[in-house]
């Protein structure tokens, strides 16, 4: 086994644990802010590992530069989908997203 196998697996052994982590965390805690910690790194870090155990396997071939492109694409995106998912619940707790007031932190 050379070391360029070793890293991959590494990689891929680590992605696989955070999903894991991450969906059994996701199942453990209720509160739906609590969970989008949990469902960030799933959808970013997870998959960006993968991509570089490809591009490892693969070099720049065509499927290394897919990994690239869709690597690329969740780490932009998953970011900006969790803020938009949490604001949603926001509104819907609360009616508002601006910041509460220490009368509406205490009430709660």
């Amino acid at each position: 086994m050379n070391a360029k196998l070793s890293i991959e697996i590494v990689l891929l052994t680590g992605a696989v644990g955070l999903e894991l982590v991450c969906a059994i965390a996701i199942l453990l805690v209720h509160d739906p802010f609590d969970r989008l910690h949990f469902l960030g790194p799933a959808t970013s870090i997870g998959p960006a590992l993968i991509a570089l155990a490809i591009v490892m396997e693969e070099a720049l071939s065509t499927n290394g530069v897919k990994a690239i492109v869709v690597a690329v694409l969740l780490l932009i995106t998953s970011p900006v989908l969790t803020h938009a998912t949490a604001r949603a619940a926001r509104v819907r707790q609360y009616g508002h997203w601006q910041a509460l007031s220490a009368e509406e932190v205490d009430s709660d």
